[in-house]
């Protein structure tokens, strides 16, 4: 968790190792460079910082205000974290034998209290840093909307940190390079899209240290972190995946392998790497162990997209308001205005409870009458006070009693896969279609594919594998199995899976048999 800023402070030994990756080391004349830190807090990043640069400065003779005074700069928000990282910075230079006066004129310009992302910052060889992870809810609409007009990746949905690495970005000299820890979701998620086309069109990702397992911070997160390293280079991505907890002797290692040549090879104490190819525009970049990487990196290549063999997907009926409209009383308003609904959660629970969805549309797409239906317009009066109170409602206030989603008849009596929003596995449902999936689904319907064979290959390790690579993790090591992570599964035609292999796949759907549907997988892509 986060203080109401967003502020998560970061342990020592992760501070260390970012400056190191960063290549901000004490060996360097450090006082000839400028180095930003965007979001200080209470000092963690300023106090390593600041220790390098007098080691520098004291060997170098260059240990006074005049040389020392444009060589750090950071920014909070907050003035308590300012003064709190001032003080801190104060008892550091004192021990090195700077006097009072020269240490307010370092502290005043080292430490500034404004917003860094539309803040007037300084040309920079480095920006480090562990920069505030809130939510785009946590954040004033007005100050979301100021952040869109001053930065070319921000959305109205992003969170902050996306601001901070494109105005970090934007900071660096040509040689200069930003390493910071932060959620590694923008490297595959939505809001992220604007981003990943910034950084692949002006930059180049050096090196992500993926540390899901680390003990990095002092207090527990709720995103998954990840070191990342951007410069203005060339080259694949250096990649380390951290499945393990890390101890000095790993954290030695990762330091080696960051700061000299790389090896692809690298395996011990639950650390693997390997290299990743550099993205082309707003793709999803691959996060997993380094050997599934690769595997999925080359079913991509050999197989195509599975809506390219003749699959649908789409998402749920989203109502906006579940109270009202998902009902368990199917006398409660006229049958020609219910659907009988598929709700994953009592799927999943193995429920037998009946529901239907209050449908308030016609075949054609226009909202019904309510004059045609007087239990229909008595049940809809009696919630109108909520469902006016809805964005959409009040948008169109004509058609107050409309869900948000319209009803795709397409799919109705139609044989269907199923997969909830969220799981530990991929274990897809099947439907006759009879059911109407709820927003907490999303379906996949075909006529080229044996739906239940299907199931079977989604059901499967290989298929999760594309899943668990390529889309967003949830706290608990649960996946995401929205329709835009579904899209990213590439697998075989199935004219070009034999009959016996297709019936291999069916079986093991139908009894659940996970063991069989790995090895019928295997074999349909070629790999046994």
């Amino acid at each position: 968790m986060s203080d109401v800023r967003g502020v998560v402070y970061t342990k020592r030994w992760i501070v260390d190792l970012i400056l190191d990756i960063a290549g901000y080391t004490s060996d360097k004349s450090l006082w000839k460079q400028v180095i930003l830190e965007p979001s200080c807090g209470k000092g963690a990043f300023l106090e390593a910082i600041v220790e390098r640069l007098l080691l520098s400065a004291r060997r170098d003779g260059r240990l006074s205000a005049e040389a020392l005074m444009h060589c750090v700069v950071s920014y909070d928000l907050d003035p308590v974290s300012v003064a709190a990282s001032r003080e801190r910075l104060r008892d550091l230079l004192s021990a090195h034998g700077l006097p009072g006066d020269e240490i307010d004129l370092l502290l005043t310009a080292w430490v500034r209290c404004e917003d860094f992302i539309l803040a007037e910052t300084p040309s920079c060889d480095y920006v480090v840093g562990n920069p505030p992870y809130m939510r785009a809810t946590g954040i004033a609409i007005e100050k979301r909307r100021e952040y869109c007009l001053a930065l070319e990746t921000a959305t109205m949905g992003g969170d902050l940190y996306i601001g901070f690495i494109e105005k970090g970005l934007k900071c660096l000299v040509s040689d200069g390079a930003l390493c910071y820890i932060c959620p590694d979701r923008w490297l595959q998620n939505q809001y992220g899209r604007k981003l990943r086309a910034y950084v692949a069109k002006h930059f180049h990702i050096d090196a992500i240290v993926r540390m899901h397992e680390a003990d990095a911070f002092e207090s527990d997160v709720s995103a998954y972190p990840a070191i990342v390293r951007i410069d203005g280079g060339a080259g694949d991505i250096k990649y380390i995946d951290c499945a393990g907890r890390l101890d000095a002797r790993s954290i030695n290692l990762l330091r080696r392998q960051l700061m000299s040549d790389f090896d692809s090879t690298i395996e011990s104490e639950g650390i693997s790497g390997g290299y990743i190819a550099q993205p082309e525009g707003d793709s999803i970049i691959p996060l997993s162990t380094p050997e599934k990487i690769q595997m999925i990196s080359r079913l991509v290549r050999d197989y195509p997209a599975i809506e390219e063999t003749g699959v649908k997907i789409g998402i749920g009926m989203a109502t906006g308001r579940d109270e009202v409209f998902i009902v368990h009383d199917p006398d409660l308003v006229e049958r020609e205005r219910l659907l009988p609904a598929f709700n994953m959660k009592d799927a999943r629970r193995g429920r037998a409870r009946e529901s239907w969805i209050v449908n308030p549309w016609n075949p054609d797409g226009t909202l019904a009458s309510l004059d045609d239906y007087p239990r229909f317009k008595a049940y809809l009066s009696d919630n109108q006070a909520s469902l006016c109170s809805r964005h959409i409602a009040r948008r169109e206030a004509s058609a107050w009693y409309r869900t948000i989603d319209k009803v795709n008849w397409e799919i109705m009596g139609r044989e269907m896969l199923l997969f909830p929003d969220i799981a530990a596995h991929a274990a897809p449902v099947f439907s006759d279609g009879e059911r109407y999936p709820c927003h907490n689904c999303y379906w996949l319907v075909s006529d080229r594919w044996n739906l239940k064979a299907l199931g079977g290959l989604l059901m499967s390790d290989l298929a999760e594998a594309f899943i668990d690579a390529l889309g967003v993790k949830m706290r608990g090591k649960t996946m995401r199995f929205q329709a835009q992570y579904l899209r990213l599964i590439h697998v075989p035609p199935p004219e070009r899976i034999s009959a016996e292999v297709l019936r291999q796949l069916e079986n093991a759907f139908v009894h659940g048999d996970r063991v069989s549907a790995n090895r019928a997988t295997r074999v349909a892509y070629g790999m046994e």
